[in-house]
């Protein structure tokens, strides 16, 4: 790496750093050369003993290094819909999304992922964007709970529902108290409804049914052949009456009187033998059935598969750690009743103001865990300093940051750690100690070998007493004198 690359890396708080090093190995240098030079010029009067020391190829990193800790972060807290608590899980445990956190008088509250808290039931007649979220929470964990996005319940979503129920071995959904006096009110109007059909259709059925009796029949044409005779008579000119009166014939109105009344007896012989009318039963029995659709339609509403804050608890991870319980068994499931952080572990550290100015996101750290292995991370999140509006005191601002690769920290929980960050990086770099530098009078600085022979080098990233040297007459394991 030549110098002008190397001071772009540098950050401008260590270039006063490296002049001041430098000035300091300068004087050293010099009072070191003269010394060395007096030894010469004394003909050798003086023995020494010269140290040395050894070029190496290594990584050379720039940095700070802060205590901290290893963690899950801030615990959130998630409150209870009310009801006797019949189970809790334990601090510490890992619940999934999809899976029953706990028990409220035994009916299981499950756990979905989601961006949006729970605030009713999720039922028949509902829609909105809480909706289309339990949805996609569902459909997330495998469940058939039909068009993405659609903000309306349906049958689809209750048996989404249910199929979570069933996946954690529930084999129904218990309905809540609404639920329970729904149900019961709509079977009640159901039954109702069914009982005025059946009465409807026995009345159809009896109209239908309905036939003259013999008697009635033999009246009617009995009726019909009287009023055939005397109207029969009448036209042959017999007429009723007439030996009282001395008259004979009938007259026009006469005849027509006993037409009409011939006519009369038929229409009647005719009604009462002809298909009874209908119509007002069949109307009752459509009535009635429509009304026990109806009725069964609210109660197969009823009979939905829903969720509520009291069954179910969002938070926005796939996977959550319980950090601590506040239910308690027997107690009534309000307020707060759990806590919980995320499951992935995460170092952090606090910063002084000027420390959090060195930082940025994506700046390397290197964790050193209480074994002593060494994890690698990045930082995440940089928080500043803030003042806590609750007891006014100075929170200092802090640094969140990301482990690589999770299984390094598998299963050793909340430790104290200590965070190297590192600014400046170079790998493969030739490196010797700070203290073999030598300034030359023309500029610039060299290393000296165990015969004498001065060696110009470019001078790179200063880290740890240590430099990053670059030269064509170095090379790795090469001894150069430290004076």
């Amino acid at each position: 790496m030549s110098n002008e690359s190397s001071e772009k890396i540098r950050h401008p708080r260590r270039r006063v750093i490296i002049v001041v090093v430098a000035i300091v190995v300068v004087l050293a240098l010099v009072a070191g050369f003269a010394v060395w030079w007096g030894h010469r010029s004394t003909g050798g009067q003086t023995t020494t003993t010269t140290r040395t020391a050894t070029v190496e190829r290594t990584s050379l990193v720039a940095g700070f290094r802060l205590s901290g800790t290893l963690g899950y972060g801030d615990a959130v807290a998630l409150g209870g819909g009310g009801g006797v608590v019949t189970h809790v899980p334990a601090a510490g445990d890992f619940i999934a999304a999809g899976k029953v956190v706990m028990e409220v008088e035994g009916v299981p509250v499950f756990l979905l992922q989601g961006d949006l808290p729970l605030w009713r039931e999720i039922g028949p007649g509902v829609a909105g964007p809480d909706v289309a979220m339990v949805r996609k929470a569902l459909a997330t964990l495998g469940f058939a709970a039909g068009t993405e996005g659609q903000q309306a319940y349906d049958q689809d979503l209750s048996n989404a529902i249910g199929a979570m129920y069933a996946a954690a071995g529930y084999p129904t959904v218990p309905p809540s108290t609404e639920q329970q006096t729904l149900r019961a009110t709509t079977l009640a109007t159901l039954g109702s409804a069914k009982d005025s059909l059946t009465n409807a259709q026995d009345a159809l059925a009896a109209a239908k049914n309905h036939k003259p009796s013999q008697p009635e029949i033999v009246a009617a044409n009995n009726a019909v052949n009287e009023a055939q005779r005397t109207l029969d008579a009448m036209i042959r000119g017999e007429c009723p009456g007439d030996e009282l009166t001395g008259t004979t014939g009938c007259t026009q109105a006469q005849i027509a009187n006993a037409q009409d009344a011939l006519n009369l007896a038929k229409a009647q012989r005719d009604d009462l033998l002809k298909p009874p009318d209908t119509s007002a039963q069949q109307s009752a029995v459509t009535s009635a059935t429509q009304a026990v659709a109806n009725a069964q339609a609210d109660y197969d509403k009823a009979l939905l598969n829903t969720v509520s804050p009291q069954s179910v608890l969002i938070v926005p991870e796939p996977e959550v750690r319980i950090d601590s319980v506040q239910a308690k068994l027997g107690l009534a499931a309000s307020g707060t009743v759990l806590t919980w952080t995320k499951t992935l572990l995460y170092g952090r550290a606090d910063l002084t103001d000027a420390q959090r100015r060195l930082l940025a996101t994506g700046t390397k750290a290197i964790m050193t865990l209480p074994d002593s292995t060494e994890v690698d991370g990045v930082v995440e999140e940089l928080i500043d300093a803030k003042t806590d509006p609750t007891t006014m005191q100075q929170i200092p601002a802090s640094a969140r940051i990301t482990i690589n690769d999770q299984t390094l920290v598998s299963g050793l929980g909340v430790s104290a750690i200590t965070i190297s960050f590192v600014q400046d990086e170079v790998e493969a770099a030739l490196v010797v100690p700070v203290t073999a530098l030598m300034a030359l009078a023309e500029g610039g600085y060299c290393v000296q070998r165990p015969d004498g022979t001065l060696v110009a080098v470019k001078v790179g990233l200063i880290a740890d007493t240590r430099a990053q040297v670059e030269s064509d007459q170095l090379r790795e394991g090469d001894e150069v004198i430290i004076p």
